[in-house]
């Protein structure tokens, strides 16, 4: 691994990476006043990112500005506008992260053995998390929830610890169906048991959209690429409904469905709660319809356009109505655009490995999808393997798609 053209190109962003799935518990625990050390490093990430951008006096790759350019502009636009603009550089610093390593990549992916081994990198980055996950399962009473027992790993909440599973299960049958890159044998056979490891990992976390999110990979990859992983799906769920605790999770969605249950003292269930708040926001939506309220400013007016009697402030729970919110319909156009560019070239991708460009088409539609009910954008540490991912296939898709051709 330290041969590896990432660890070649900067052995500090190397270790950062592999260790970011498991560094939650230390960063929420170490803090320097109110800043916490998460953030240095968020700092760190992103300040790395320009200086290698100054080392190559800005010659950028035009897709840079392409892909995430107006998204970027807008975003940063938006904080001029927030009300409270620390929160908001805070919260989009983030996205920057994301940005850095997306673009990074075109650096230290430039050859199949570049690629293939960033996809072992990722898969291999959840071996720490799994150590911590069997902890949880030793000592269980920290991991258990008002919905149950909810393994979280070494993440911060089962919500991002089960979106970093999909993406390990998504990864782990690319190895095994691809025809483009070359795995060793017994990589091959760790991968298996990862697979099957994270897969039940990801019922026990309990997070109905992760649940849904996998279900959309392996719904894309059969309808494009292997018809039987749909008839698996299938049968998968209805063995998995026979499960007590996900038949109840299930179930819940169906409970408490509309606002006339308040009346007679019962509780509506979250998918319903967030369908009101989300109806609620949209008169202070288009109010500023162009740029928004600024970056992460929902919580901020909350409690404006909904009123409680808890002064308790929440998030969209919708990656669309919070930049909607946040940064107007000209900052979710450029979101939207964002996975347009992606798709785009993974579609050429397609072209040359339907097996592995199936289950990347997916992932990528999978986290699209699940936007509708997670604030994906909030999910940092999941998010740097994502885009991680994202990025390098991107960059490289073209020069193998010519190759190959």
């Amino acid at each position: 691994m330290l041969s590896s053209a990432l660890y070649r190109f900067s052995p500090m962003l190397f270790v950062v990476l592999f260790l970011r799935a498991s560094l939650d518990p230390a960063l929420n625990s170490m803090k320097f006043g109110s800043v916490g050390l998460g953030a240095l490093l968020n700092l760190l990430v992103v300040t790395y990112f320009l200086f290698v951008c100054l080392k190559e006096r800005f010659v950028l790759p035009r897709a840079f500005f392409m892909v995430w350019g107006a998204f970027i502009t807008i975003g940063l636009f938006s904080i001029l506008r927030s009300p409270d603009k620390i929160t908001s550089l805070r919260s989009f610093f983030a996205v920057l992260t994301y940005l850095s390593v997306f673009s990074m990549s075109f650096y230290f992916c430039r050859t199949k053995n570049d690629l293939a081994f960033i996809v072992k990198f990722i898969i291999l980055s959840s071996l720490i998390p799994f150590a911590f996950t069997f902890l949880e399962f030793i000592f269980p009473s920290g991991s258990t929830t008002k919905n149950g027992f909810r393994l979280f790993g070494s993440f911060s909440h089962p919500n991002i610890y089960a979106f970093y599973l999909v993406l390990i299960s998504s990864l782990c049958l690319f190895v095994l169906k691809q025809r483009i890159l070359i795995f060793e044998k017994n990589f091959k056979h760790i991968t298996k048991i990862i697979f099957i490891f994270s897969v039940v990992f990801l019922i026990l976390t309990k997070t109905r959209s992760a649940w849904l999110g996998f279900a959309v990979v392996i719904a894309v990859y059969g309808l494009l690429s292997n018809r039987r992983y749909l008839l698996y799906l299938v049968l998968t769920s209805f063995v998995a409904m026979m499960v007590p605790s996900v038949q109840e999770r299930i179930l819940e969605i169906f409970a408490g469905n509309s606002v006339d249950d308040l009346a007679f003292g019962e509780s509506l269930n979250s998918y319903a709660w967030r369908k009101l708040v989300w109806a609620a926001s949209w008169d202070y939506i288009i109010t500023k319809p162009f740029f928004g309220h600024g970056y992460d400013t929902f919580s901020y007016y909350f409690l404006d356009f909904f009123p409680l009697k808890e002064k308790t402030s929440f998030d969209a729970h919708n990656t669309y109505v919070q930049i909607a919110f946040d940064m107007g319909f000209l900052g979710l156009i450029a979101y939207v655009y964002i996975f347009f560019s992606i798709i785009f070239r993974f579609v050429r991708y397609f072209k040359v490995d339907r097996q592995g460009g199936g289950l990347l088409l997916g992932l990528t539609l999978s986290y699209i999808v699940v936007g509708y009910s997670d604030n994906m954008l909030f999910y940092l540490s999941y998010n740097w393997y994502f885009w991680l991912l994202l990025g390098c296939f991107y960059f490289f898709s073209i020069r193998l798609v010519s190759h190959c051709e």
